[in-house]
């Protein structure tokens, strides 16, 4: 019985180590290439640039620290909004 099992797991092994080997060919070949066209990738990139009420975002003074962000309230006459991302939404700390 034990040798039984050990036959066909060689058997099996053979079979597909075979056709693996004749796989090999045929997913070696060369496959063609597509040329680019630079003026449908030169659209794509157009499309999807941000406007500029998404730019709008970048005009905000951000800065790294509590300091620097007081200085520069100071020096405008404007508040300071403090945005912390540490913490776990999951468990309701942020």
């Amino acid at each position: 019985m034990y040798s039984y099992q050990i036959n066909r797991i060689i058997l099996g092994l053979v079979v597909l180590g075979s056709v693996s080997l004749l796989a090999l060919p045929v997913s070696s070949e060369e496959k063609k290439r597509v040329p680019f066209d630079r003026d449908l990738i030169e659209k794509r990139i157009r499309e999807i640039q941000p406007t500029a009420k998404e730019l709008r975002f970048d005009a905000i003074g951000w800065v790294s620290s509590i300091p620097e962000a007081e200085r520069l309230a100071k020096e405008n006459g404007r508040p300071v909004f403090l945005f912390s991302n540490v913490g776990q939404m999951d468990l309701g700390r942020c």
